[in-house]
């Protein structure tokens, strides 16, 4: 081995180990703090629940398309349709309606995807950005 070699190891295991750890991180804040959330409303007059799903993106990223994925819904609800990608004047936010009908309440379960680009010129791919999100709907007396 060359003297050079046991530096260049060094410095090697180094960055990997700055890696694992910045991984670490990054997964650890994810869990921490969601960043996605769902409000909704009901329509009034329509028979009608309107949810927006709103997705965040990571620092120094912005979310460049998303859609929402009706996971599961309660007997009172039907979902118009169970897949809705944003527009492309607001990405990070997709808005979902469902009929109101006879039946239970119970929790409206849905998947966000939306994809995160970075902001400013900087090397990097886009990535892609999942969360769950959710809402506990009670049928209107």
């Amino acid at each position: 081995m060359s003297e050079g070699a046991p530096r260049t190891l060094g410095r090697i295991i180094a960055l990997l180990g700055c890696a694992a750890l910045g991984t670490a991180s990054s997964v650890a804040v994810a869990e921490e703090n969601p960043r996605a959330a769902m409000t909704c409303r009901l329509e009034a007059g329509s028979g009608r629940l309107l949810c927006t799903v709103s997705v965040a993106a990571p620092e120094r990223e912005v979310i460049v398309w998303s859609d929402a994925l009706v996971v599961t819904t309660p007997s009172a609800l039907r979902a118009l349709r169970s897949r809705v990608a944003s527009k492309s004047e607001k990405p990070e936010q997709v808005v979902l309606a469902f009929v109101i009908g006879s039946g239970a309440g119970g929790r409206i379960a849905v998947r966000s995807r939306a994809v995160a680009c970075p902001t400013a010129p900087r090397p990097g791919a886009c990535t892609p950005v999942t969360n769950e999100v959710g809402y506990d709907f009670e049928p209107p007396a």
